[in-house]
């Protein structure tokens, strides 16, 4: 995938001159379906849109698919048609026993629906301030992972042992080949608030879900995606002027390790010590930007890794004075993914 995605500017120069006969090919080879072979044909588009669309859907299909791709790149008739490719894709060279950096296997993700992605949102609180824009993120993380093929349930104001206990109950019946799990909430150090103001700490959400013997999910993907503070401090603040549209997550979040069991990852909105930013309109800068990222790269077969590294770009790049604490401040944030994940895990949307 990795040679498609970095020769795929040149590989559109050279497979324009003729994308008939390359899509004839992979049809032929049972790289694309014949469905997916006469929408292709069917579709109105350019012959270099055209190109595109074949790439991207050769990428979405895997490392397997992508392989079996260049190999046909790679044969005589092919290369009699599109004599240019002898310079983008180098042969396949025969890999000795002891040689390293093998291709990074992939965790399957072809079932419908992929599994379940659960996100708890606790918007209002018998003593904590209300989370004004916490239900833009909960939509918005119900239509992408929707797109994506999960089947999406979200559960609304719980105390902390009601989330305790639904996690329990999600660890004993989530089947599939991965499960999300999405907390948005007011936190401390100590954990994430139910809406009784008790804690939740990292720790409880993730045990559930740890190995044993008999596990559904031994061997496949936990992801966790916390939106709440790991603690109090403004990340990189500055004297400025004041607005305060932009709201803060009220005093700390999650603090803790991930467990040294395999094939979990953890999607923190911040690093630790710092709050993370929520608008009140428009909802909170790392989930909406996880959003967004995961819409983007997704359709291409981008790897969560790289995906959750764009989101960190991107929340970094953005900032807004607001008054915190008392002390007028240009906030920032830089969120902190962290991962016990043996295989490349890549979201793919279901055709």
């Amino acid at each position: 995938m990795q040679n498609i995605r970095a020769n795929k500017m040149g590989l559109i120069d050279v497979l324009m001159s003729d994308p008939d006969y390359i899509l004839q090919n992979l049809q032929a080879d049972a790289l694309i379906t014949q469905r997916e072979y006469n929408i292709i044909k069917t579709k109105k588009l350019s012959v270099e849109e055209t190109v595109i669309d074949i790439l991207d859907k050769i990428m979405n299909k895997g490392e397997d698919t992508c392989r079996r791709f260049l190999t046909l790149l790679q044969t005589d008739d092919v290369q009699e048609t599109f004599p240019n490719l002898k310079h983008l894709i180098c042969p396949n060279v025969p890999k000795q026993d002891n040689q390293e950096f093998a291709e990074i296997s992939e965790y399957p993700m072809t079932d419908i629906p992929r599994g379940l992605c659960v996100i708890f949102n606790n918007e209002t609180f018998t003593n904590l301030k209300r989370r004004d824009g916490s239900q833009k993120d909960a939509d918005r993380l119900r239509e992408v992972f929707g797109w994506l093929g999960f089947k999406v349930k979200i559960v609304k104001d719980q105390s902390a042992e009601e989330m305790r206990d639904h996690l329990r109950g999600f660890g004993q019946q989530a089947g599939g080949q991965c499960f999300v799990c999405c907390v948005l909430s007011h936190g401390t150090q100590q954990g994430v608030y139910g809406r009784d103001g008790k804690v939740l700490g990292l720790s409880e959400i993730l045990q559930p879900f740890r190995a044993a013997s008999g596990h559904a999910l031994n061997g496949k993907p936990k992801v966790f995606f916390i939106q709440a503070c790991q603690g109090s401090h403004m990340q990189e603040a500055v004297s400025a002027g004041c607005d305060e549209d932009l709201e803060t997550e009220s005093d700390g979040g999650p603090v803790g390790t991930i467990p040294c069991d395999a094939d979990f990852l953890v999607g923190m909105a911040t690093v630790q010590d710092c709050v993370s930013l929520r608008d009140v309109r428009d909802g909170s800068w790392y989930i909406q930007t996880l959003c967004r990222m995961l819409e983007q790269g997704s359709p291409s077969g981008e790897d969560i890794h790289s995906i959750l590294t764009r989101v960190n770009e991107e929340v970094s790049r953005m900032n807004e004075t607001m008054k915190h604490n008392g002390v007028v401040c240009l906030a920032k944030q830089m969120p902190e993914p962290k991962y016990t994940l043996t295989k490349k895990l890549v979201f793919r949307v279901p055709e």
